[in-house]
């Protein structure tokens, strides 16, 4: 069977691997150096290497026009994954290869065991194997029945001679030849995707006149030198305001709705003009001149002091009412309550609650310590 080298695969100049088998007959391996050649011309140039090292040794990357496998008789071995995938690497980008392959008819049946493994692969099935591997453009070129003498040749390099008769094989074994090619990029290989088209750019057109501009009158206008001007007319400020206007506001006026002393604000406003703000200095000049112990209360008529929770201590505590014009005025109105309504400042703070108007005390072993030193 001659090789299928087409002039669609190798051309004049082309480098071209051709892989021969232990099997093929060295005329059979000249013959189809030779016919190839003569096609790639002097300027070409062709190699040669076995089909079972294929898989095992390093072929040049990205070395050869066209590849040639499988074309010279007896075509009795399957192309395996590595060795498409040795063959594509070698290509270069854009390259030929040119594939003979054994499968089994479409209407092959009852073949013996020893044969249905070495073809298991239908055609179908080597054009799906070819574009797994990475090669594109696939097409069966021919695919025929074998002749009585290939498939005895078959046989023989299968070693399954004995017991086959080759008459019950004719039809049953058919040779496929099948064209593909290497993509036109390598492996790996990066290109900028055109996303970003340039627009047509539209043939200059003659441009219509323009229409004449109307000046608009300005409405008004405004400079920093119209007090310069004795032309200009400006506003009195003066009649802008009313006699309703020139009255001063009072002191009751100025103040917000919820502002003033009697109001349930319990802080004063920022810039406070109600009064509150005096109030507060007072109660706490007053409160700074006042101790929590009675040493600084003065003397306390005996009729004010009363005795309470006699029995709650070994010995009784005394509650002392303050006189009202000593009594600090609580800004907020809670501090009877106990420390939990009491501000920081609080001068009651740290004191039990106590009814508003009186001022508790601690007496007896309660300012005793519990041990003796």
């Amino acid at each position: 069977m001659a090789p299928v080298a087409t002039s669609a695969l190798v051309s004049q100049g082309h480098k071209v691997l051709l892989v021969g088998t232990a099997s093929a007959s060295p005329s059979d391996l000249t013959q189809a150096r030779d016919s190839i050649l003569s096609t790639v011309g002097t300027q070409g140039s062709v190699n040669f290497e076995q089909f079972d090292r294929l898989a095992t040794i390093p072929l040049p990357a990205s070395t050869y026009n066209a590849i040639v496998t499988g074309g010279i008789a007896p075509s009795a071995y399957q192309h395996s994954s590595a060795v498409l995938a040795a063959l594509a690497k070698t290509l270069l980008p854009g390259g030929g290869l040119s594939l003979t392959e054994p499968v089994p008819s479409a209407t092959a049946s009852g073949l013996p065991a020893s044969l249905a493994q070495v073809l298991e692969r239908s055609a179908a099935d080597l054009v799906s194997t070819l574009k797994i591997s990475g090669f594109v453009e696939v097409t069966t070129v021919n695919q025929r029945q074998a002749t009585v003498q290939e498939i005895e040749g078959l046989l023989k390099v299968w070693g399954v001679q004995d017991g086959v008769s080759t008459a019950a094989l004719v039809g049953q074994i058919e040779l496929v030849e099948i064209s593909a090619k290497k993509p036109a990029y390598e492996l790996g290989a990066a290109a900028a995707l055109p996303w970003a088209r340039k627009k047509a750019t539209p043939a200059p057109t003659a441009k219509a006149a323009p229409a004449p501009s109307v000046k608009k009158a300005a409405v008004w206008t405004i400079s920093a030198n119209d007090d310069e001007d004795e032309d200009a007319e400006l506003e009195d400020e003066d009649d802008l305001l009313d006699a309703a206007d020139l009255v001063k506001p009072t002191k009751e006026q100025l103040a917000a709705p919820d502002c003033g002393p009697d109001s349930l604000k319990k802080k004063k406003c920022k810039n406070c003009t109600c009064g509150m703000e005096e109030e507060e200095e007072e109660e706490e000049d007053t409160s700074a001149a006042m101790e929590v112990d009675t040493s600084s209360a003065g003397p306390v008529p005996q009729d004010a002091i009363v005795a309470s929770n006699a029995n709650r201590w070994k010995e009784s505590a005394i509650t002392e009412v303050v006189p009202k014009a000593l009594q600090p005025k609580s800004s907020c109105g809670n501090c009877y309550l106990g420390d939990a309504f009491r501000c920081g400042s609080c001068p009651y703070t740290g004191m039990p609650a106590f009814q508003p108007g009186e001022k508790v005390q601690l007496g007896g072993s309660m300012l005793k310590d519990d041990i003796d030193f």
